[in-house]
């Protein structure tokens, strides 16, 4: 499939010029890889911490990735949901 890149004009249309060609997955792609790549490179602090950072740092990038329109909310809460669980797996941890 081609793309008409006459109808690019703003950094929006051109984030979303990704997601159209490969079906929306790129973008949804691009934040799961930065959150391991985070994962993996914060591993030498702890593995709680290095989840906890990674997911919140991917919850903030995933904001801005939603109202760009490039990713959907379904997957930014995951990392909410991972920040939540492994708080609830601390607590666990610490009875």
């Amino acid at each position: 499939m081609a793309i008409n890149w006459s109808a690019v004009t703003t950094a929006g249309t051109f984030a979303q010029t990704a997601n159209t060609t490969t079906g929306g997955w790129f973008w949804t792609g691009m934040l799961w890889m930065i959150y391991a790549i985070l994962l993996i490179s914060m591993l030498p602090m702890g593995f709680i911490p290095a989840i906890l950072g990674s997911a919140f740092s991917c919850l903030m990038i995933g904001m801005i990735m939603v109202y760009l329109g490039v990713v959907s909310w379904t997957w930014v809460v995951m990392f909410a949901g991972i920040i939540v669980g492994t708080f609830l797996w601390i607590m666990y941890e610490q009875r």
